[in-house]
């Protein structure tokens, strides 16, 4: 532990055996100092209680409560090293539950109490609630070790809601889609860049014009999700859409209507009405576009290894989840061509026949 060399700072051992400290001058309040000794939120909490108030963004609380866990976390080698993507989630996410419950002492959160706040959420919100729940688990570890505010991590053993997947799309709403949105529309080309390179929503409106040579794209993107770097050949259909397009409309392959990159909520939002437009189902997202070309692919013959350096998915076991069911069709077909006859199939079939002829079949 830190040896304490400040005026007016106390320091004391409480029930739990956790270490405690207050500034305590005569004509003052005393006030709680969070963090460890010598750290930014503790000295920050000390100038401010011997001047004229809190400083700003003082954790509330006191020490080793919520809030002032969520300060060291933020300034952790292991929220440091988030993608920035990642870190404006988390912080997303937390701060509501700061809001909240920033007031609790982080080494006597019981489990239940932890559990009840991710019900809370999960009670209309499952998918925030797991999303809450693994960022909270993540907090709490911080907590545990190197804090050594808490023995146990309270969010650890807390299970996650069943949520539903993104599913494939079928071929009739392909169909509905693509007559609905024919080539030269942004639609149409939104789908054909999902479905002919086979990737996120996310990557998709990073593709840039740049990228492309030839037929070929030449850097194409890094993968946000996995930062998988993909060469992936221009399909002829998805070459046909992008000349009906327009050829280059500013400096990526689907933008905005200026030319400048478009969101993924915004080209998301553009999908969805584009869908419910042609007559699908809400459930009929991008997302599920990747799984389709994933199931066309394995359907066609292509191996998992083939399909994952299209997808860029780093495991052949998520390839396998995108592709179980095209491939128990096709392997069962393969199997079914390989039984052999039965003794006198020939009778048997003459007389299923006859059974057609008598119902006046055909």
């Amino acid at each position: 532990m830190t040896d304490i060399q400040l005026p007016y700072v106390q320091a004391f051992r409480d029930r739990h055996g956790l270490m405690r400290y207050y500034v305590r001058k005569r004509g003052l309040k005393r006030v709680a100092l969070p963090g460890l000794p010598g750290s930014k939120p503790f000295m920050d909490a000390y100038h401010a209680a011997l001047g004229s108030g809190p400083a700003p963004g003082t954790p509330k609380g006191g020490p080793r409560s919520l809030a002032a866990l969520l300060a060291s976390y933020y300034t952790s080698p292991e929220f440091k090293n988030l993608k920035p993507g990642a870190q404006k989630t988390y912080r997303h996410v937390l701060k509501s539950i700061e809001a909240q419950d920033g007031h609790r002492n982080v080494h006597d959160l019981p489990e239940d109490k932890a559990r009840k706040i991710i019900q809370e959420i999960g009670a209309d919100r499952p998918a925030l609630a797991n999303l809450t729940s693994k960022v909270l688990r993540t907090v709490f570890n911080h907590a545990v070790d190197p804090l050594k505010w808490c023995k146990t991590n309270p969010f650890a053993g807390i299970k996650l809601y069943k949520i539903g997947e993104h599913r494939a799309w079928a071929d009739q709403e392909v169909e509905k889609y693509t007559a609905r949105w024919p080539l030269g529309t942004r639609e149409r080309l939104a789908f054909d860049l999902h479905y002919y390179t086979d990737q996120r929503i996310s990557d998709v409106t990073k593709m840039r014009c740049a990228d492309t040579k030839g037929e070929m794209f030449s850097v194409f993107v890094k993968q946000k999700k996995t930062d998988v770097e993909l060469m992936l050949p221009i399909h002829k259909e998805l070459l046909r859409s992008l000349n009906a397009y327009g050829g280059t409309r500013g400096e990526y392959l689907i933008g905005r209507l200026d030319g400048k990159r478009i969101s993924t909520s915004t080209l998301r939002h553009i999908m969805k009405k584009a869908a419910a437009e042609a007559g699908l189902p809400e459930d009929c997202v991008p997302h599920g576009i990747r799984k389709t070309a994933c199931r066309h692919l394995a359907h066609a013959g292509a191996s998992n290894k083939e399909i994952q350096s299209v997808s860029g998915h780093k495991t052949l076991a998520e390839i396998e989840r995108y592709t179980e069911s095209a491939e128990q069709a096709r392997l069962a077909r393969s199997a079914i061509a390989r039984l052999p006859a039965l003794p006198n199939s020939g009778v048997a079939l003459q007389i299923v026949e006859n059974i057609a002829d008598d119902r006046g079949e055909s």
